[in-house]
């Protein structure tokens, strides 16, 4: 849980940070609009902003200022178009490439800054020779390192929280179930029991595992056993069982009722140990997150999407588990989060 507040606590510190940054952009317009000059602390932000390359910011607010500004707002929105093509590129995934793009927008406003000084340069040399100098004002700088300063923290966010990821539904018996979303009251409603439980029945979270939460049930109806699933309270320690998630759930290849389930589309009395073997287990079960990994060490093969951390998103895994001689053992599929650890 403390991980998932100091991802929250992140996230409102970026969004305070974007928000001055528009603040100062806006005070600009204004100041430029009506012939006034912009709050002094951005003139020191301008001035604090700088490499160890010597570069003199004149203190003073013109229309120049503003055009300056806009220009390099269309570089910075010009460079995450170039950054995109460059990574679709290389990954020839357009998905993956969008993830990239929108997890390293640090490096976006780097490439941004470099172009936006490249011309400004070159702009410097001609007004040189024609004689018409152009300085460099500090309220466009304060401006730049808004955009920078949310950006690197940005960046750093997104390598810790990742990127949302669509949750996995599984269909038992033309019941949907979506884990780590539906509550067991669903699946009562469904005709569902779990075994040796009521709905009132208490649930504990010992939250002593990062695999394990809740309790692992079986899952019947009419008499037939439909696998196993972790019911997890979902924000308490504990809870009664119809109000608690389904983080889990686990069913044994042999079962009688093996046929009847589906992951995402995905009948798994259909498979075998060689579709795990040689096809990609995000294409086996029609699925097409933006960051996943497999993998594959028989006789376990093992999905897991959203890799970067679960501290404020879910991360989910499939797992198929199969005998030396190329039987089923299990299949599962899991969602984990810190809120429940």
């Amino acid at each position: 849980m403390a991980f998932f507040i100091i991802s929250i606590a992140l996230a409102m510190l970026i969004l305070i940070l974007l928000i001055f940054t528009v603040y100062m952009y806006i005070k600009l317009v204004i100041a430029v609009s009506t012939y006034t000059e912009v709050p002094n602390c951005m003139y020191k932000i301008g001035q604090a902003f700088k490499s160890k390359i010597n570069i003199n910011y004149e203190d003073f607010t013109e229309p120049a200022a503003l055009w300056d500004t806009n220009f390099f707002i269309l570089c910075f929105i010009l460079a995450n178009i170039f950054f995109y093509f460059v990574m679709y590129y290389q990954t020839q995934n357009s998905k993956k490439a969008f993830y990239i793009c929108v997890g390293l927008q640090v490096v976006v406003v780097l490439i941004a800054m470099l172009f936006y000084f490249i011309v400004k340069m070159i702009l410097f040399f001609v007004s040189h020779i024609l004689g018409n100098y152009r300085p460099l004002y500090s309220p466009t700088n304060a401006v730049m390192a808004g955009i920078f300063v949310t950006a690197l923290v940005y960046t750093l966010w997104m390598l810790r929280v990742g990127f949302p990821e669509k949750p996995i539904n599984i269909q038992i018996d033309n019941s949907t179930v979506v884990i780590g979303e539906t509550k067991a009251s669903s699946l009562l409603a469904d005709g569902f029991e779990f075994y040796g439980k009521d709905s009132d029945s208490e649930i504990v979270n010992k939250r002593n595992s990062q695999l394990h939460y809740g309790e692992l049930v079986e899952l019947l109806r009419d008499g037939k056993s439909y696998g196993y699933m972790s019911i997890t309270p979902t924000f308490k320690n504990s809870d009664k069982l119809e109000n608690c998630t389904i983080t889990y759930y686990e069913i044994p290849g042999d079962s009688e009722v093996l046929s009847q389930v589906k992951v995402s589309d995905a009948t798994l009395s259909e498979l075998s140990i060689q579709d795990f073997e040689y096809k990609d287990m995000a294409d086996i079960f029609s699925l097409k997150p933006y960051n996943y990994h497999q993998y594959k060490r028989s006789p376990l093969y093992t999905l897991q999407i959203q890799t970067v951390g679960y501290s404020l998103w879910k991360s989910y895994s499939i797992e198929a588990d199969f005998f030396e001689n190329g039987s089923v053992h299990h299949y599962g599929v899991r969602a984990q989060h810190t809120i429940w650890e």
